[in-house]
């Protein structure tokens, strides 16, 4: 006997009544798209045997008013349906359940997690040493769970009709934003996508795990080390002044300044982009004034192997003698310099592995969010040492 409610439609062409109808979740803190969520409704309805193989299901305008959605998502849904094998279509006739085999029975239920990487900073064949180690340990920890990464550049602010799309058709069962994005559009991605995490970027209010580094942690450290060395003369040279990385740093800076009692002017600051053309010629301006900074604190690793080379370049001061350099990040940078570089040290590795661990937490039902701020370390290579009027000082109060 036929169920109740369902017609073999090999038999007739009487159109198949609807299942008991599941609802949608709309609730901003379920993420899950509401075109999968569709697709999994009728996904078990299949598997129950309420839609039997060769039945016709409902048309597309009946699916749109039975759920309460518009005719792209079901379209979504019956896509990701069609692409696991569930059902096919037929010109003029409609969509119909599939004879599915063992095998593909067995493929869904072995499917691969998903999880999308997208990041405004990552561009094809000039990625920075940083962002690539943060990708790296992500990489590392989704090969343990043998889950596929697709990495999705949206430099220059793709719009968000777009960023979405590309997002649905990478059917991404999580999402790792990393860096920063425009508030309201990743607002909006994270509210109607899957799962995510934000990896070295925040915003407020938004109710989303997020892994961060202590900058403002750093930003102190690396100034308590040149003030501890006796200079009373420190250039700056800043990142991106949109980013939040360039004004936490310069936080823990002025922290550092202020908590030794000095006053703020012995700081100045010089305008870069993070990149290795930005500290050249950031150092190059330096270089022009009459006076110039007994020691640089360059943002990131990237500007300090510039301004070493501008250095270089453009003046016959050495390093460290007659002038300190550091820089912030301790990449693979900090060590092909000459001299290596003082730096400060980050958990660079270990921020993509957590990330990859919160949307696990996620995706498994753990409903905390959680904010996670790695601590940062200083490394002092042979880049800095004391200025040359604090060893004067220092020699003559021996001598006396």
């Amino acid at each position: 006997m036929e169920q109740e409610g369902h017609v073999d439609m090999k038999k007739t062409n009487t159109e198949p009544s609807k299942p008991a109808e599941a609802q949608l979740s709309r609730d901003k803190r379920n993420r899950e798209f509401l075109y999968h969520q569709l697709a999994e409704i009728v996904r078990k309805d299949i598997d129950e045997g309420k839609f039997k193989p060769g039945q016709r299901l409902p048309s597309m305008d009946d699916m749109s008013e039975q759920y309460n959605v518009n005719k792209v998502t079901v379209r979504r849904a019956l896509a990701e349906l069609n692409a696991a094998g569930y059902i096919y279509s037929v010109p003029a006739q409609g969509t119909y359940v599939a004879e599915r085999s063992s095998f593909t029975k067995t493929q869904a239920r072995n499917h691969l997690l998903t999880v999308g990487l997208i990041s405004h900073l990552m561009v094809p064949g000039n990625t920075g040493l940083y962002h690539m180690d943060i990708i790296q340990g992500i990489r590392d920890e989704l090969s343990k769970l043998h889950a596929n990464l697709v990495i999705l550049p949206a430099r220059h602010i793709e719009p968000q009709i777009k960023i979405y799309d590309h997002i649905v058709q990478a059917g991404l069962d999580a999402i790792i934003y990393l860096g920063m994005f425009e508030p309201q559009t990743l607002r909006q991605m994270i509210d109607k996508g899957p799962p995510a995490v934000l990896v070295d970027y925040t915003l407020r209010s938004l109710m989303v795990d997020t892994i961060l580094l202590d900058n403002r942690g750093g930003g102190y450290q690396a100034a308590e080390h040149l003030l501890s060395l006796g200079h009373r003369s420190i250039g700056v040279i800043l990142g991106s002044e949109e980013q939040h990385t360039t004004k936490e740093r310069m936080e823990g800076v002025f922290d550092a300044v202020d908590q030794a009692g000095l006053s703020r002017s012995i700081v100045r600051t010089f305008r870069s982009d993070f990149t290795r053309e930005g500290g050249y010629q950031a150092m190059a301006e330096i270089l022009k004034t009459n006076d110039v900074p007994t020691a640089i604190f360059c943002l990131n690793d990237e500007m300090a192997t510039g301004a070493l080379q501008a250095l270089h370049s453009f003046s016959n001061l050495s390093v460290p003698k007659d002038i300190s350099v550091m820089g912030f990040d301790d990449t693979a940078w900090a060590t092909a310099t000459q001299p290596p570089l003082t730096t400060i040290q980050v958990a660079r590795i270990l921020m993509g592995r957590l990330a990859v661990q919160r949307i696990m937490s996620r995706l498994k039902g753990q409903d905390q969010m959680t904010t996670t701020i790695l601590p940062t370390q200083l490394v002092v290579r042979n880049s800095t040492t004391p200025p040359a009027e604090a060893v004067s000082q220092m020699q003559n109060s021996e001598g006396s």
